[in-house]
């Protein structure tokens, strides 16, 4: 019996292991957010959060973040999304980039 992609299990630079389609689509949606200033500043909200800190993003950023699935209602990620931003990022500021969140 062999695992189709989508069910596949994928280790994260951080350890963890997600779904291959969550892992996907997250990154579809933090790539998307890298075109424009407004997706770039959430993202780096996103971040924020994922990291832990005390930090609080705008009422308008919160609600662009859990429109894109990317916070649940209470304002915090899911864990999966949490291990896949932070395994996907790297720096901080304006000198965040995305890179494979994926393991070598």
């Amino acid at each position: 019996m062999t695992t189709s992609p989508a069910t596949q299990m994928l280790t994260l630079r951080n350890g963890s292991q997600e779904p291959f389609a969550l892992v996907n689509s997250t990154m579809m949606s933090l790539r998307q957010m890298m075109e424009d200033i407004l997706g770039a500043t959430a993202l780096y909200d996103l971040h924020q959060i994922c990291l832990g800190t005390n930090y609080r993003p705008s009422a308008r950023q919160l609600e662009y973040l859990k429109g894109r699935c990317l916070l649940q209602a209470n304002g915090h990620p899911h864990d999966s999304i949490k291990n896949i931003v932070l395994s996907a990022i790297e720096g901080e500021g304006l000198e965040m980039t995305l890179v494979s969140p994926l393991a070598d």
